[in-house]
């Protein structure tokens, strides 16, 4: 029974290293600990629409496979934004959205944003572009104040340029 008993004990352990040791070697493996208070922190903002981190928003950015769509007016827009986003402001939005939905419908994936976790513009225009019949929009809600704390690239152009 003893032996039995070290043996099972002796498997699982020899399992368990196994297992931990694949996970650690796949670029997708399991993370080991998880940013609870941020993951809800961002369904509390967002009102449980899907939310990306500021690790999240860099990699899509640095991999070009999101289009970032500033929901703020287009004054602010012209004082800094993410490089390559598109201005769409909640309140223009009838106005505007005809002439970017081709942009918009052509992204594999939309990430909006405005100034930051106490701004609700972004949540605004992804409700909007929900509604509107688009897919895989998330919102950014660190906004442009977290982008530019975290040293991220910034631009000062004009809307529409």
């Amino acid at each position: 029974m003893k032996r039995s008993l070290l043996q099972a004990f002796g498997i699982i352990l020899i399992s368990g290293t196994i297992g931990l040791t694949v996970n650690g070697l796949r670029p997708d493996g399991i993370p080991w600990v998880e940013n609870w208070q941020e993951k809800v922190l961002n369904k509390q903002l967002t009102g449980g629409l899907p939310a990306v981190t500021l690790k999240e928003a860099r990699e899509a950015y640095e991999g070009g496979y999101a289009l970032f769509v500033d929901a703020r007016d287009s004054d602010f827009f012209e004082m800094g934004h993410i490089p390559g986003a598109l201005n769409l402001p909640v309140k223009d939005f009838d106005r505007i959205f005809p002439k970017l939905k081709e942009q918009l419908l052509a992204a594999p994936q939309i990430i909006t944003y405005c100034d930051g976790a106490n701004c609700e513009t972004s949540v605004e225009l992804t409700e909007k572009l929900l509604f509107a019949g688009l897919e895989y929009v998330e919102i950014f809600t660190g906004g442009i104040q977290q982008w530019k704390a975290a040293g991220q690239p910034v631009v000062s152009e004009p809307a529409g340029s």
